[in-house]
């Protein structure tokens, strides 16, 4: 069979695509978005031209009021704003201050660029308008006045807490009634949203006691009552004075004191052995102890005042300086007369009783 010639694949046409039309963005895609386009304020119109300069290495203690006096003397100063840490507030070394005209603002750039402050050297620089970015003096730091009354700065947060915080130690009547309010409108609104699983917040509720009119006419009443008693029990309470009377602040006489007939008693005993005993040596009597003397409560109270406050007794006055010399012989005799009275007191006898009726008649 002779051969059969295969007919060649025709070759597909490809159609054109068809040109695609650009449509223009919509200017509004959604209602929300409108409103939000109409509520839009619309752009402030920019204002005179100001001057700013930026200040580095600035000396610790050059804060914004230091800033405001010295850079006042080259031209009026609009607004200032030191750099300051937002954990603590403390000062990070560089500030920004603005002018009212930029030719003023450049002639303080160059005169304080350079300048030796506090063992610091001062570098300023110029910020013209054109390339004034963004608003250099916008900041979220706050001043607060700590317990001890000293101006601080804080950040935004620390000061709503602080904030909340003595709000909610405000016990006045009227800031209890808004908290209560608040709280009630919150539970009222967990009870709608709970609804559903049969949750009742009813019955957790305390409802606050109403004040009536005459209740702050019975609470006036109580306090003048307890300030009567109060008034009494201070006029009936009587002194520890009254009671002890000027036994107190002063030392015991139990060891001093010696009653006067146990005295007598021992000199009879003691004339008693005296005659039975001839040839025995007589020993000295011991001589009377003095009774000290009762202080009354103005003696008392002089005392206390000569006291130190550190220590519990009185203060002595100091006795005046004695030479050395002297007092050793002043020792001397008096030992040397003491021994003299001891051995005459030995050596000298009493009379018997006979002779002693007989000399005195």
């Amino acid at each position: 069979m002779p051969p059969v010639k295969k007919p060649k694949p025709q070759k597909a046409v490809k159609q054109a695509s068809p040109i695609k039309t650009i449509q223009k963005p919509k200017e509004v895609v959604s209602g929300q978005l409108k409103k939000k386009v109409d509520k839009a304020k619309p752009k402030k119109e920019k204002g005179p031209e100001r001057g700013v300069i930026i200040v580095k290495h600035l000396p610790h203690g050059f804060f914004e009021q230091q800033l405001r006096q010295y850079f006042r003397q080259f031209g009026r100063v609009l607004r200032v704003r030191l750099a300051r840490s937002l954990r603590t507030g403390n000062s990070k070394g560089y500030a920004f201050v603005e002018f009212e005209y930029p030719e003023v603002a450049k002639v303080a750039a160059d005169t304080m660029d350079n300048y030796l402050m506090f063992q610091k050297v001062v570098k300023a620089s110029y910020i013209p308008p054109e390339k004034q970015a963004f608003n250099y003096f916008r900041t979220s730091l706050k001043k607060v006045t700590n317990k001890a009354g000293k101006e601080i700065y804080v950040s935004h947060v620390t000061k709503a807490t602080q904030r909340s915080v003595k709000n909610q130690n405000n016990w006045d009547e009227s800031a209890c009634q808004k908290r209560t309010v608040t709280n009630l409108n919150k539970i009222k609104k967990m009870q709608e949203k709970y609804k559903d699983l049969g949750i009742d917040f009813s019955n957790l509720l305390v409802q606050p006691i109403k004040k009536t009119k005459d209740a702050p006419k019975a609470e006036t009443a109580e306090a003048s009552t307890s300030k009567a008693a109060k008034s009494v029990k201070k006029l009936k309470s009587p002194k520890l004075e009254d009671l002890l009377g000027t036994t107190i602040d002063e030392d015991s006489d139990d060891e001093d004191y010696e009653d006067a007939s146990d005295d007598e008693s021992e000199l009879e005993e003691d004339e008693a052995s005296d005659d039975s005993d001839e040839e025995e040596e007589d020993l000295p009597v011991p001589p009377k102890k003095a009774q000290k003397k009762t202080k009354s409560a103005a003696e008392n109270l002089t005392d206390k005042l000569k006291r130190k406050p550190g220590t519990g007794g009185i203060q002595k006055k100091k006795a005046a300086p004695v030479v050395a010399k002297a007092a050793k012989t002043s020792a001397k005799n008096v030992a040397t007369h003491k021994l003299q009275l001891a051995a005459a007191k030995k050596l000298a006898k009493p009379l018997p009783i006979g002779k002693a009726k007989k000399s005195k008649k």
